[in-house]
């Protein structure tokens, strides 16, 4: 062969792997025939940040920005985009595109919705903790403010039993009254631990950095409707990505890859149906347990009246504050309840990502103890 020949096949086929290059780093998009999946678009504040209570605000966001979890996801998402990278740079990866005419789906990818789909599970895990806290607070206010009364409650009976006017069970019986209230005391301040534990565990702050931002509040608090609050469901969409990818390829049909989101969406129809009906049952419970509430309060103020009077028996007082006591607890709960199913719908809706979240910052290196990636 002579020397003029092989400089020019060698020229040609240096500008066929140059194409080639230029052919892979650039692919051509192709988005595939399927059904839309809700918007892609995340413009709207997470529901933490729409619910009413600006410490759920700030526990939430203060959790998802120091949780492993999340650290270790946008670690994968980062370095499956170098590597995706690096394979599209090497020789060997863009002639192997440009023969097997690999294309990809338009929009972020699959793991950059996943990612944001955690980041919507991981708040309302931190928001159920979150309200457990306040629901133990609250347990513990109301079981202390009952204390009070039962030790005035005593003495008034010691002192009626020494003027002759009642039986030493009156007494006897308020004595014990205060002791099981001691009690009930103790049992919340330990089901407070308990809460403000699992709180820490679930955001990654200390106890000490909890009390700091959760106070002594009491209050259960009454979280806001988010009015039309349209789905945006990232997990959805990361399937959506997923089987646009796999249809690309070559890897799964049109067909297969419309029922699969077809299913999907079906089921986070369901799902959300479900969380609505419990919202709407769980709103008829506070209203019922808000007028017990008012009920009891009333009857153990005329209890309380009549048995200082003389008119009433300690029986009769016994049952009111008892009533009371339970009513509050119930009625604490039950605003809990409410609370806690809120936050199942948004959830259930993904309103709990924004666009920025499909873009994490990227982290320096792994996270400590950050599993690989399967």
């Amino acid at each position: 062969m002579k020397p003029s020949n092989l400089a020019g096949r060698v020229t040609a086929l240096a500008l066929a792997f140059s194409c080639a290059a230029c052919a892979v780093s650039t692919p051509r998009v192709v988005e595939p025939d399927l059904p839309p999946v809700e918007s892609a678009q995340a413009d709207a504040a997470p529901w933490w940040t729409a619910a009413g209570d600006p410490v759920l605000a700030q526990v939430v966001a203060q959790g998802l920005a120091h949780d492993p979890v999340l650290a270790c996801s946008a670690w994968h998402l980062h370095d499956d985009a170098a590597r995706a990278d690096a394979r599209r740079r090497h020789l060997g990866g863009r002639l192997a595109g440009l023969l097997s005419k690999e294309r990809v789906a338009d929009g972020p990818p699959a793991g950059a919705y996943a990612h944001a789909a955690l980041v919507n599970t991981r708040a309302a895990a931190m928001a159920e903790a979150y309200l457990a806290v306040r629901l133990a607070q609250a347990r513990l206010a109301a079981r202390r403010a009952a204390v009070a009364p039962w030790q005035d409650n005593a003495e008034i009976a010691r002192f009626r039993r020494e003027a002759g006017l009642v039986s030493a069970i009156d007494g006897a019986l308020g004595g014990v009254m205060v002791d099981l209230d001691a009690d009930a005391v103790t049992q919340a301040q330990t089901e407070l631990s308990q809460a403000l534990a699992r709180l820490a565990q679930e955001t990654g702050l200390s106890a000490e950095a909890l009390l700091v931002l959760l106070g002594d509040g009491a209050a259960v608090p009454a979280l806001a409707d988010i009015p039309d609050a349209a789905p945006r469901r990232a997990a959805l969409l990361a399937l959506r990505q997923q089987q646009g990818q796999a249809v690309v390829q070559g890897k799964a049909s049109l067909d297969e890859a419309r029922a699969a989101l077809a299913s999907a969406t079906a089921a986070g129809a369901e799902e959300i149906d479900s969380a609505t009906k419990a919202l709407a049952a769980a709103q008829a419970l506070v209203a019922a347990s808000a007028r017990t509430l008012a009920q009891a309060d009333r009857t153990v103020r005329d209890a309380r009246a009549g048995y200082r009077a003389g008119t009433e028996t300690f029986a009769t007082l016994y049952v009111a504050e008892a009533s009371a006591l339970a009513a509050a607890e119930a009625d604490a709960a039950a605003r809990s309840g409410l609370a806690r199913a809120h936050v199942r719908l948004w959830a259930a809706q993904g309103l709990g990502w924004t666009s920025a979240d499909l873009a994490p910052a990227a982290p320096g290196e792994a996270p400590a103890r950050c599993p690989a990636q399967p």
